[in-house]
């Protein structure tokens, strides 16, 4: 398999992923810098966060390229949504 993801040209870089409490619930951010979550608890999270790394190294292509794809039109529909306030 190859160390590269969709879309990268170097390889990856290792991060470290923050857990963080925020509305009343656990949230890991993805390297987009987007929320996934509420989770009840902080292993919670943390559960959350290897099955999605895990799905990131096991899904195919076409799933990757989705995911990608869903990213960044929730980035630009938060970006309008800010814009109306």
């Amino acid at each position: 398999m190859s160390e590269y993801r969709l879309g990268d040209e170097t390889p990856p870089v290792t991060r470290r992923f923050s857990r963080v409490y925020e509305d009343g619930g656990w949230f890991f951010t993805t390297r987009e810098g987007k929320p996934i979550g509420p989770f009840e608890s902080e292993g919670e999270a943390t559960q959350g966060l290897a099955d999605f790394i895990e799905f990131i190294q096991l899904a195919p292509l076409d799933a990757l390229a989705s995911l990608t794809t869903s990213l960044s039109q929730s980035e630009q529909l938060g970006a309008a949504d800010s814009d109306k306030t």
